[in-house]
């Protein structure tokens, strides 16, 4: 929480969130509050074939309202936090999308972002955010053969391809126009996830925003803490906006 609360986020998305449904969803409301943020909107998550449920949440500060939020799982593998935001400075609703997309089949993590790409349409203010668990466009291609065989079906392509990466759901964003926030800041090679001993790190927690919106981009940093502390197997990603931009880009 310590971490967290140096971040002074305006919106702040988790994923893998377990167990905060039960109890009155006491985690959340507490973590909201230990947070000084002003609301958290849970988004609760199927349950996996080993009985977990990583949940996502969105939590919001005082200077931010919301129009709608919700939740889809029936399209995920996990689930997808969504919330239509009013936000000072924006002319237009922001609309963020929190994602955790499936660890295991690159083809349903490129079903599971399919629709997404309206969102970046001219004009719109959108935010896709969240564990794509795809590597990054403009990551170098990792070394697979650290890997084990019984590991490698959630990153390659398909048997029949060039057994490298398999990167079609970063991909179909790229090309529907949403821009990857690291690329703006020269961070595309810096790892955010995967450190263990014999896994292969990558660049995989990503902040994609809308070409309307990304001419207000003006920061991005990976943040390590996370890692180093122990509290986490990610780093953390964080991206600032400066909303008056978007007046002059008018």
């Amino acid at each position: 929480m310590e971490f967290l609360r140096s971040l002074r986020p305006d919106v702040l998305a988790l994923q893998e969130l377990n167990f905060f449904e039960q109890l009155g969803r006491r985690r959340l409301h507490r973590a909201v509050t230990e947070l000084a943020m002003a609301q958290g909107f849970l988004a609760e998550a199927n349950v996996t074939t080993a009985g977990h449920r990583f949940h996502s949440a969105i939590l919001l500060s005082d200077r931010v309202r919301v129009d709608a939020e919700g939740a889809d799982r029936t399209r995920y593998h996990h689930v997808m936090g969504w919330a239509n935001l009013i936000v000072p400075g924006a002319h237009g609703l922001v609309e963020f999308r929190n994602l955790h997309l499936d660890p295991f089949d690159p083809r349903n993590r490129a079903r599971e972002v399919a629709p997404l790409e309206v969102l970046a349409a001219p004009g719109r203010l959108s935010l896709v955010v969240g564990d794509i668990n795809s590597i990054g466009v403009g990551f170098p291609e990792p070394d697979w053969s650290r890997l084990p065989p019984h590991l490698l079906n959630g990153h390659l392509r398909s048997p029949g391809q060039e057994p490298v990466s398999d990167r079609e759901a970063v991909e179909l964003l790229a090309r529907a126009g949403f821009v990857d926030a690291s690329g703006r800041f020269g961070q595309e090679a810096v790892a955010t996830a995967a450190f263990g001993d014999g896994d292969v790190p990558r660049r995989q927690d990503l902040i994609l925003a809308s070409p309307a919106l990304a001419t207000a981009l003006v920061g991005y940093r990976v943040h390590m803490e996370p890692v180093e502390t122990g509290l986490s197997d990610h780093a953390a990603v964080s991206a600032d906006f400066d909303l008056g931009l978007l007046d002059r880009a008018a």
